[in-house]
C-alpha cells in the first residue's frame, strides 16, 4: 500500500487498528506457488493469523491445505465454512474428544506427535469404524514430534494399528531461518529418510509436510532471506520426485499483509529525548527479533494535515512509546520523523503474522484494536474494539440496579457501548 491508501484508511478507521491487505496476502501465496511449481503443494498455518482464512481473502483458492493446531482454530474454520478436506489437524495436546469433533467436521488428516496421540487417533478411528490418515511428526530436538527411531518403529509395526493409515511425515525445526543452507540440509535429510524407510521397511512415504520457516524482514536496515525460496527450489523438486511435498508456512505468507495504525496522542521532550506517545503500545504490537526496542520496524508517518502540500522539513529523532504504564513500553527509539505532531498516524508494517496475538492484549485493561480487511480498495470490519476490563476482574452478576452509574458518566458509557456492541446503556452496564 502507498500514501494514498494509508490516507483513505486513516480517514475511515479509529486507532489503534490492524489492517490486513488481501492483495498482498494473495500475492505471497501465488508467488510461492509459481516458484515452487505445480508438483509442490502449499499449506497455510493459520496460527500466524486466523483472520486471513475469511472468505474476503480467498484462502480456499490460494492454498492446497490449511494447518489447524487447536480445537479453537478448528472452530474458526467452521465459522468460516472452511472445507474440511483442506485441513490438517496438527499440534500437541489433542485429546479424543477433539479428534472426534474434527472427524465429525470432516477432517481426514491428523498429525501424530506422540504414542499417546497415536493410540488416541487409532481409538477414534475404531469408534467410527474408519481408517484415519495420519502423518507422523519427526522431532527436531524439541517437545514437538517423536524421535526418528520411534517413527521408524511405528512404521515397522504399523499393522498393530488397524484404524490408522500412515500416509506421511511432518517436519518443522523453527522459524525465521536466514540461511538457505540450513533449509537445504533439512530437505536432504527428509529425502534420505524416505529412501531409508523404503529400502529397509518396504514402505513408501506418500507425503512429506515440511515447515520451511522462511525468514521475513521486519526492521529498517535488515536484509536477507528474500531469495531463499529460489535457493531451495531444486532440492524441493528433487524431494518431490520421490514423494508428494507440501510446504507449510504461516509467517512467510501473512506477515507482509499486516499494518498497525496508531495515533500520536502526546509529544514531549524529557532530558533531551523526544518522546511521542501513541494510543497503541507493546500490548498490541510485537516483532520477532526486537531487542530492547533498539531496532526500527518498517513504518510510515502519515501527517495529520495529509491533504496539504508541505515541502518544509523539520526532522528530529523520536522515541515512540505506547500507552502502557511501564518503562518497557517503547516500540522503537531514535526514529527520524519529519514535523511530528499530536494527531499524526504512525503505521507499522509487516505485522500480519503473530504480532497482533503476541502482545499482552489485556494488560492495563485497555481496548483491543479494531481489525479490518482491505481488499479490492474496500474496507471491511472483521472485529470491533474489545474492552478488556471485564477480563481482569472477578466475574460478577451485577444488575443495572446494583451498579450505580456515577453522575456525568452516562455519555461515556453510551459511547463505549455503541463502539463495542451496539447495545444500549443498560446492556453495557449489566456486562460490567
Amino acid at each position: 500500500m502507498n500514501k494514498e491508501h494509508f490516507t483513505y484508511i486513516s480517514d475511515m478507521v479509529q486507532t489503534p487498528a490492524y489492517i490486513f491487505e488481501g492483495e498482498e496476502f494473495s500475492k505471497r501465496a501465488v508467488d510461492a506457488k509459481i516458484k515452487l511449481g505445480k508438483d509442490i503443494d502449499i499449506c497455510y498455518s493459520i496460527k500466524a493469523n486466523p483472520f486471513l482464512i475469511d472468505d474476503i481473502f480467498g484462502s480456499s483458492s490460494l492454498f492446497d491445505k490449511l494447518e489447524v493446531c487447536s480445537i479453537g482454530e478448528l472452530h474458526i474454520c467452521a465459522n468460516c465454512d472452511t472445507s474440511p478436506e483442506k485441513i490438517v489437524f496438527s499440534g500437541i495436546n489433542k485429546n479424543a474428544n477433539e479428534v472426534e469433533e474434527a472427524y465429525r467436521y470432516g477432517v481426514r488428516i491428523f498429525t501424530i506427535e506422540s504414542n499417546n496421540h497415536l493410540n488416541c487417533i487409532n481409538s477414534v478411528g475404531e469408534i467410527f469404524g474408519d481408517i484415519l490418515p495420519v502423518i507422523i511428526r519427526i522431532s527436531a530436538d524439541s517437545q514437538f514430534g517423536m524421535d526418528e527411531s520411534d517413527v521408524i518403529d511405528i512404521i515397522a509395526n504399523r499393522k498393530q494399528y488397524q484404524n490408522i493409515n500412515i500416509i506421511g511425515i511432518h517436519y518443522f525445526t523453527g522459524t525465521q531461518k536466514r540461511s538457505a543452507n540450513v533449509i537445504n540440509k533439512e530437505i536432504l535429510f527428509l529425502k534420505d529418510f524416505c529412501e531409508r524407510v523404503s529400502l529397509k521397511l518396504g514402505f513408501k512415504i506418500q507425503n512429506v509436510e515440511y515447515g520451511a520457516g522462511l525468514n521475513v524482514d521486519y526492521f529498517v536496515g535488515q536484509m536477507g532471506g528474500a531469495n531463499i525460496l529460489e535457493e531451495i527450489g531444486d532440492n524441493l523438486k528433487s524431494l518431490a520426485s520421490i514423494t508428494k511435498v507440501t510446504i507449510e508456512m504461516g509467517r512467510y505468507f501473512a506477515a507482509t499483509c499486516g499494518y498497525y495504525f496508531t495515533k500520536v496522542v502526546d509529544c514531549k521532550t524529557n532530558n533531551g529525548t523526544n518522546y511521542a506517545v501513541v494510543d497503541g503500545g507493546m500490548n498490541q504490537l510485537h516483532y520477532d527479533g526486537q531487542v530492547k526496542n533498539m531496532k526500527i520496524p518498517f513504518h510510515f508517518h502519515l501527517k495529520q494535515e495529509h491533504l496539504l502540500a508541505d515541502s518544509s522539513s523539520n526532522i528530529h529523532k523520536w522515541t515512540i512509546c505506547g500507552s502502557i504504564c511501564s518503562a518497557e513500553d517503547v516500540i522503537c527509539r531514535d526514529v527520524e520523523l519529519d514535523d511530528l505532531k499530536i494527531g499524526d498516524i504512525i503505521i507499522f508494517r509487516n505485522c500480519g503474522a503473530y504480532s497482533f496475538m503476541e502482545g499482552m492484549s489485556t494488560f492495563l485493561s485497555r481496548e483491543m484494536p479494531q481489525i479490518w480487511g482491505y481488499t479490492n480498495n474496500k474496507l471491511e470490519l472483521l472485529r470491533d474494539f474489545i474492552y478488556t476490563d471485564r477480563f481482569n476482574c472477578r466475574m460478577q452478576n451485577k444488575t443495572k440496579e446494583q451498579y450505580q452509574v456515577p453522575e456525568g458518566a452516562s455519555k461515556f458509557i453510551t459511547e463505549q457501548s455503541n463502539l463495542n456492541t451496539g447495545n444500549d446503556v443498560g446492556n453495557n452496564v449489566e456486562s460490567l
